[in-house]
């Protein structure tokens, strides 16, 4: 979103994911709850590995760092991991 006062852009940073049918990473089953959003790109990375600590003895499951630049509700996690955007 645009703060048209100082004419800078504002990122919203999210951690999405969750379980997937297998180690494909193109239909997820069990999506998590999407969280943030960060202010920053550092902050949403300090969620994303306690999240993938947390889950690492799952092959499965996979968490992605997603962002929007503008005002609305967060992104849904990509369809596959490698269509995500970070």
């Amino acid at each position: 979103m645009m703060d048209r006062t100082e004419g800078r852009c504002w990122v919203s940073y999210y951690v999405s994911g969750g379980r997937y049918a297998d180690t494909s990473f193109r239909v997820l089953v069990d999506p998590a709850p999407t969280l943030g959003p960060f202010a920053t790109y550092e902050e949403a990375l300090e969620t994303w590995r306690e999240r993938a600590r947390a889950t690492i003895d799952y092959a499965s499951v996979r968490y992605q760092i997603v962002w929007r630049d503008d005002a609305g509700a967060p992104p849904a996690p990509a369809a596959h991991a490698s269509d995500a955007v970070a």
